[in-house]
C-alpha cells in the first residue's frame, strides 16, 4: 500500500494551506519516520505557524483531494492548540 504525506500549515488560524510531497512511501512506518524531519523544519522555519502532518493511503488522499477540489478549506482539527501533530 502507498501513503502520500499530506502537509497542513496554517500561518494564522483563518488561513491554512494543504501541501502534498510527490514521493510515495511504501508503508505508512516509512512515511512517519519522514514526517518527523518535515514537522521539525517546519516548527523550526515557521514557529508562530501551527500545522497538522499526516500519512494518508491512496485512498484517503483521493478523499482528501476530491474535498479540497469541491472547495473544501484545509483546517487543523484541534485548532486550538498552535502546536505541530502527527
Amino acid at each position: 500500500m502507498n501513503y502520500t504525506m499530506l502537509m497542513i500549515a496554517c500561518m494564522t488560524l483563518e488561513v491554512c494551506t494543504a501541501m502534498f510531497d510527490d514521493t510515495k512511501f511504501s508503508d505508512y512506518d516509512t512515511c512517519y519516520e519522514a514526517s518527523r524531519s518535515v514537522v521539525g523544519f517546519m516548527q523550526e522555519t515557521y514557529p508562530e505557524s501551527a500545522g497538522e502532518v499526516y500519512c494518508l493511503t491512496d485512498q484517503e488522499l483521493a478523499t482528501y483531494k476530491e474535498y479540497i477540489d469541491q472547495g473544501g478549506e484545509p483546517q487543523l482539527t484541534n485548532p486550538e492548540l498552535p502546536e505541530t501533530n502527527i
